[in-house]
């Protein structure tokens, strides 16, 4: 192993940041769209019906594009790896048409078989994007983020916009957007080749299923523990209170974009290294600079958090800041969880995957029930933290033995007193002066026992300048 390692990380990062900050861009340049041609009742069926869709993508594909990712790292028979994740997905298909047809005898309702095209289409999507990023075509990969996200806010504008079709407009822009993205790697990647039906074989597929369908359950969970906390809000505190945590959880999904770009490129770089004989230094190395930078950014976060939010939402908001900083924590927990569980994908041990997702999901449930009646909606954020903070002990006890990771547990004790401290001095009711005053103090505690991370960036940014001029 040795700095090319870093360097692919980094430079896959990179272009991962390219294509998910400019599709996430475009996202969310919609918004204003939406809000003024859709009515809130409109906005809200698109809201179910995309989340519904999100949930359903995992079950239906039994998550084999997974497995194809995976194993077409281990530099298996790719196109037998490929053909194989293609039936299995064109049964999959198949039986999301059926049930669309059920369904839609029993509802009458048009709108299924939209939803069911865009099932489809993203079903195959999946499939061929995790390949070509398998195969490490991490450009396209990263172009196609932005192609699929703008060709779906083209469409949008002229079939919601012009042609004022409301839900149905968007469903076909979706579906358009799909098609354009299919295409398009295809296209670039020549795909066709890859599918050989004389590799067709049942073991194969089985040993792929084995690895994908504890992952099936793992998106479930992590959709629970995401969001069953809004529905908890609504039962026991109502409508106002469900908008300030909807507000609140805005700001943590600053460090969840960091999260996407990142786990793209570390997953990639994690299973390649899985099998080296240094694989416990490079873990180890990533980890610890991976959550110096997280807790940088989560103190800023917080130094401008307040201000902020007097200036970007309505004062009736305001209130939703006391929730954001546990959220943050939570989001924090997530992400060493998420790291930890890298592990088992590099392993192929996706058992550990379900195990520890299931204890997660149960214990933000329990805690909802608990929390939110006792202490509001802040409750909520308490239940989020301590759930993925159960997955990351159970994954660091359980990972444990795939990889050795050497944990800086000082300077990680550290971090955590001063985010501790940080948090505290918010919810003090302090004077502006006073309060940004220590936390500026806290920042440069944060700065000075991170420096270690500092000091590469600084060394990583002049070695690009040298060699740029």
């Amino acid at each position: 192993m040795g700095k090319n390692n870093y360097k692919k990380l980094f430079n896959n990062s990179l272009i991962f940041a390219i294509g998910d900050i400019g599709s996430k861009g475009i996202t969310l340049l919609l918004v204003p769209l939406y809000t003024f041609y859709l009515t809130q009742s409109e906005y809200g069926s698109i809201d179910i019906i995309q989340v519904t869709i999100n949930l359903l993508i995992p079950i239906l594909s039994l998550s084999i594009f997974e497995a194809v990712l995976r194993y077409v790292m281990d530099n298996e028979d790719i196109s037998a790896v490929f053909t194989n994740g293609f039936i299995i997905t064109l049964i999959s298909s198949i039986l999301a048409a059926l049930i669309s047809v059920i369904i839609y005898f029993i509802t009458s309702n048009e709108l299924i078989f939209y939803v069911s095209l865009i099932i489809v289409f993203q079903l195959f999507q999946s499939l061929c994007a995790q390949f070509i990023r398998g195969i490490g075509k991490v450009k396209v990969f990263a172009i196609n983020g932005i192609l699929i996200a703008f060709t779906i806010a083209f469409m949008n504008v002229v079939f919601i916009a012009w042609f004022k079709l409301g839900i149905k407009g968007y469903l076909l822009a979706t579906i358009i957007g799909l098609l354009v993205s299919f295409i398009y790697i295809n296209v670039s990647t020549n795909l066709v080749k890859y599918v050989k039906f004389s590799t067709i074989n049942s073991s194969m597929s089985k040993t792929m299923l084995k690895y994908s369908v504890p992952l099936m359950p793992n998106s479930i969970m992590w959709w629970i523990i995401n969001a069953s906390s809004r529905y908890f809000i609504l039962i026991f505190s109502g409508t106002f209170y469900n908008g300030l945590f909807a507000v609140a959880a805005k700001i943590p999904s600053i460090l969840s974009i960091f999260n996407s770009i990142f786990f793209k490129a570390w997953q990639l770089s994690a299973i390649e290294e899985y099998k080296s004989n240094n694989k416990s230094v490079f873990f180890s190395k990533i980890f610890n600079f991976y959550q110096q930078f997280l807790f940088i950014v989560i103190a800023f976060i917080l130094l401008a958090l307040k201000k902020v939010l007097e200036f970007a939402i309505s004062s009736d908001f305001y209130a939703a800041w006391k929730y954001i900083p546990l959220l943050l924590v939570a989001v924090l927990f997530s992400s060493f969880s998420s790291f930890l569980g890298t592990n088992y994908i590099a392993s192929k041990e996706t058992k550990g995957v379900f195990k520890s997702s299931v204890l997660g999901g149960i214990t933000n449930i329990t805690l909802n029930l608990i929390t939110i009646p006792l202490f509001g909606v802040i409750g909520a954020s308490i239940s989020s933290m301590l759930s993925f903070f159960v997955m990351t002990i159970m994954r660091w006890q359980d990972t444990k033995k795939y990889i050795d990771i050497e944990y800086n547990y000082k300077n990680i004790l550290l971090n955590f007193i001063l985010l501790i401290i940080n948090i505290t001095i918010m919810y003090l009711n302090l004077t502006s002066l006073f309060e940004y005053t220590l936390q500026i103090i806290i920042i440069s505690l944060v700065l000075l026992n991170n420096r270690t991370l500092l000091k590469s960036a600084i060394r990583l940014a002049k070695y690009k300048l040298r060699r740029k001029y």
